[in-house]
């Protein structure tokens, strides 16, 4: 988390700088008026603001796609981790300033505790493009509790007493048990526990399918296959995905996936498919062949498409030739596009069609 953060969150230092300076003048206030240190007010303000920016500043990590917080590594394998042991060092500061300036040990660390669990659960429901791990959220945990071991320590050493008090165990412990059961019941009711390589894997074999699908349907939309698509991926609902291609100059096309199904293809033909091509006679231009291999093409990727649909062709007159057919189907019943349009080139091409009224998923 933090290791992500300082290299991926150019705004990072300004933001920490200026919520510093807020709660930082805000603890000093109250301290002065409560007679407490403000000194510690202060530094224990700006290692709050510090775990906060860190931990929830917006990024560009993270899913999207739901509320998701990954189970990581079963018992203390996590520390073997370099981003895990800083995410245990991000908590020790906190902790142990707030038991020097608070003297309350064990309501300290059930502030910790709970401090480090919500982290983890607006991450995971928040909009904020950061990962929710359990990870993360056991070595926030483990450095919360050394930073309160630490404190214990210095005020025994200075006090030379036991700073334990049944007070504090008790609102300790009484905060501890309503937050933790608050925090289990939303992350049970609003967040799904994935396994980082079960889901690594089923996103790879995912990906895998539909560019080999995309291999097969580039090759024959266009003649041949390209190795230099790029592919954009937009989840629109579980299990569905509008897949944004783009080739270059060759084109684009936008599947609706796992339907296979074509939203809008484009394709930059060639210089010597447009109007004024070499042996491309008026009978290549004339509308019976524009309308035939419409048909071809819409019969082929848009199957939905019935038969008896409505079918204008109107010959372009901007320069590139050829025509455009609009195909009218009002009585799809929602199985597919209420009206397609599709431009057909000089040469008997369809180089560009796009699918309006398709119905929307999810």
């Amino acid at each position: 988390m933090i290791e992500a953060s300082i290299g991926a969150l150019p705004g990072l230092i300004p933001v920490f700088l200026v919520l510093a300076a807020v709660l930082g003048l805000a603890a000093a206030a109250v301290a002065k008026a409560k007679g407490g240190s403000v000194v510690l007010s202060l530094l224990c303000a700006g290692a709050l603001a510090g775990v906060l920016v860190v931990t929830l500043l917006p990024g560009g990590g993270g899913t999207g796609q739901g509320a998701f917080c990954d189970t990581g590594l079963p018992g203390w394998a996590f520390l073997g981790s370099e981003s895990s042991r800083l995410n245990v060092a991000l908590f020790v500061p906190i902790s142990f300033l707030a038991v020097l300036l608070f003297r309350r040990p064990i309501v300290v660390l059930s502030g910790s505790l709970l401090l480090t669990g919500c982290i983890e659960l607006v991450q995971a429901v928040g909009e904020l493009g950061r990962a929710c791990s359990y990870d993360d959220l056991k070595a926030n945990a483990l450095g919360g509790c050394l930073g309160v071991l630490f404190g214990v320590v210095a005020l025994w050493v200075r006090q030379r007493r036991w700073p334990l008090t049944r007070r504090d165990t008790l609102w300790g412990a009484g905060s501890a048990a309503l937050g933790g059961l608050l925090l289990t019941g939303a992350f049970a009711a609003a967040v799904e526990p994935v396994h980082g390589d079960a889901q690594a894997q089923a996103r790879r074999a995912l990906e895998f399918a539909q560019e080999s699908w995309l291999d097969g349907a580039i090759a024959d939309l266009y003649g041949r296959p390209e190795d230099g698509m790029t592919v954009i991926r937009k989840k629109v609902a579980e299990g569905r995905w509008r897949l944004e291609v783009d080739l270059g100059r060759r084109g684009s096309l936008v599947v609706r996936w796992p339907e296979r199904r074509l939203e809008r293809f484009r394709w930059e033909e060639p210089d010597g498919d447009r109007g004024g091509a070499a042996g491309a006679g008026d009978g290549v231009r004339a509308a019976g062949r524009a309308r035939s291999a419409g048909d071809r093409f819409v019969g082929k990727w848009f199957p939905e498409v019935r038969a008896g649909a409505e079918v204008t062709v109107v010959p372009l007159r901007d320069g590139r030739g050829g025509h455009v057919l609009s195909y009218r189907d009002p009585a799809s019943g929602g199985g597919g596009p209420a009206w397609l349009e599709a431009r057909v080139s000089p040469g008997g091409r369809v180089v560009e069609v796009t699918a309006h009224g398709v119905p929307r998923v999810g």
